[in-house]
């Protein structure tokens, strides 16, 4: 399966939250052996990955850590290493994260090697592996015939459409939590919420539903409120983290009026 989108959806936190559901590492000794237990490892492609520092990467992350070690072993050593660790550490599934650092520089046919490469742990491990990246790494994956007959399933995140009534409920359900599991532990004597009527709207149109530019700005604006001692949160903390974010600009949503917010807002999504 491939987990395809645009920078800020949330692939990589997914990714992490896979993780976590398919069980936490576990370490322990027996009177044999000291075990680990890693039923999903999780891998970020490294910048301009070839298919023996990918393999390095995935054995570091398999506790195999002596890199000067691995460097000077062939592919060969190294891919029987990899189905051998696999087996004793119980894993279930491989994620690479930003895989779409593959196409970052390096000539074709290398990208086409590293996938295959994948293609090869696929068919010899038999466990499944999720590619996970920008949009453009279907085009790669589709000029491999055999890689892309393993992929017909791709998920695609995107970022909360605000001309859906659903998809809004749904982004004003996630400031709810938001508010709930971070901003209420803070015990701000007063504070304006998220979800009333025009900070919603502001943090709409601020963030386009980019949930990394959502923590961006919600970092700094409680950075702010927090180094005040008058113990409050204001729509002017959110204005002035605004007007420091390259996505605000040129007209900061948070020092917008409710009916020109609300005439942004029309014009943008309608």
């Amino acid at each position: 399966m491939m987990l395809i989108g645009d920078t800020g959806v949330g692939k990589s936190t997914l990714c992490e939250r896979i993780k976590e559901e398919l069980g936490l590492d576990a370490e322990f000794d027996t009177e044999c052996s000291h075990t680990f237990i890693q039923h999903c490892v999780l891998i970020e492609v490294p910048p301009n990955a070839t298919v023996k520092s990918l393999a390095i990467e995935l054995l570091s992350k398999l506790r195999m850590e002596d890199r000067s070690r691995l460097e000077h072993m062939g592919i060969a050593s190294l891919n029987r290493l990899i189905l051998q660790r696999l087996v004793t550490t119980q894993a279930r599934l491989i994620i690479f994260d930003e895989f779409h650092r593959i196409l970052d520089q390096g000539a074709m046919p290398t990208k086409k090697m590293v996938c295959r490469w994948i293609n090869q742990i696929l068919n010899q491990a038999k466990i499944p592996i999720l590619l996970v990246g920008l949009t453009t790494i279907e085009k790669l994956i589709d000029t491999i015939a055999e890689l892309s007959d393993r992929y017909p399933y791709r998920a695609r995140l995107r970022y909360f459409n605000f001309t859906d009534k659903a998809a809004t409920a749904q982004f004003r359900k996630v400031l709810q939590l938001i508010e709930e599991k971070v901003i209420e532990p803070a015990g701000f004597f007063e504070r304006t919420s998220l979800t009333q009527e025009v900070p919603f709207k502001a943090i709409c149109l601020a963030t386009d539903g980019n949930f990394r530019h959502l923590n961006v700005l919600l970092t700094d604006t409680l950075t702010l409120a927090l180094e005040r001692a008058d113990n409050t949160l204001t729509l002017d903390d959110f204005a002035v983290a605004a007007d420091d974010l390259h996505f605000c600009q040129p007209n900061n949503p948070f020092r917008l009026s409710s009916a020109d917010l609300s005439a942004a807002l029309k014009k943008k999504y309608e």
